[in-house]
């Protein structure tokens, strides 16, 4: 008996193709799943938190354009030639590629926070005063830690003994605390990461910038990380640039468990 002629009779298939194929036949819906529930606190709490890591994730975009600042400046005066003319350093020769006759002046200063190659050392500032008197701050490099006196000796002996040294070097813009306080130890003063500021004030070179040693006998040792790359342009940073993602990836996340309606359609698209 066909399907037509059974319906036509009054009887109705009860499963099978027939059944599902059969005039007026309604496939069965799923009564819906009910929305996903949030505590109030936990909504508020993902609320605050959310709202946390966005302002951060906008503080490291910031500090990204800032960490990359001085490359972007130092690629546009990369072309021009070494300052040799013994001027005055003034904000507009930021990044540019030294090279001045002078001397060193006083007992070098100690960096505190650097490392090399995972060995624990510090940074070294020395005084150098040019052939026209104008004082000027070095980053002299780096200095392990471990025989560290005997370099600083052989330094103090360079500020004492007055011989012309040439200087060749990058100009850096100042930056960290104006207010900065040393620490006294290894027999010499050390100083916080980023106090060139208060170490400028200290050692009476009133610029804006100070000179990272590059090459010749401006290097603190023949193994500081200063001959490898600071007379150059700076790499890009993108640290500040993986946080901020980190801290956008975090925002979304809270901004789902605050919001139901949102928890609620990623669950249903996920189940589907």
């Amino acid at each position: 008996m066909s399907l037509r002629r059974a319906v036509a009779r009054g009887h109705r298939p009860t499963s099978g193709r027939a059944y599902a194929t059969a005039p007026g036949y309604r496939a069965p819906v799923a009564p819906p799943r009910p929305p996903v529930e949030i505590p109030p606190r936990v909504r508020v709490l993902a609320a605050f938190v959310g709202t946390a890591a966005l302002c951060l994730c906008v503080w490291q975009g910031v500090r990204h354009v800032e960490r990359n600042e001085g490359r972007e400046a130092a690629l546009r005066v990369e072309g021009l030639p070494v300052l040799t003319e013994p001027v005055a350093p003034a904000p507009e020769h930021a990044w540019r590629v030294v090279r001045w006759s002078g001397r060193w002046d006083g007992a070098p200063e100690l960096i505190a926070g650097r490392q090399h190659k995972g060995r624990r050392g510090y940074g070294v500032a020395q005084r150098f005063v040019r052939g026209d008197g104008v004082a000027l701050l070095v980053d002299r490099g780096w200095l392990d830690a471990d025989g560290l006196a005997g370099e600083l000796e052989v330094l103090a002996g360079q500020g004492a003994s007055g011989a012309e040294a040439v200087l060749v070097g990058l100009l850096v813009p100042t930056f960290g605390n104006p207010d900065a306080s040393p620490s006294a130890g290894h027999g010499t003063r050390i100083w916080p990461a980023k106090a060139w500021p208060a170490l400028m004030a200290v050692t009476r070179t009133d610029q804006t910038l100070y000179v990272a040693s590059g090459a010749e006998d401006g290097s603190a040792s023949a193994n500081s990380h200063a001959v490898d790359g600071f007379a150059q342009v700076p790499a890009r940073d993108d640290t500040s640039l993986h946080y901020a993602s980190q801290w956008f990836a975090l925002a979304i996340l809270a901004s789902i468990a605050a919001i139901p309606r949102a928890a609620t359609r990623i669950r249903d698209f996920l189940s589907a």
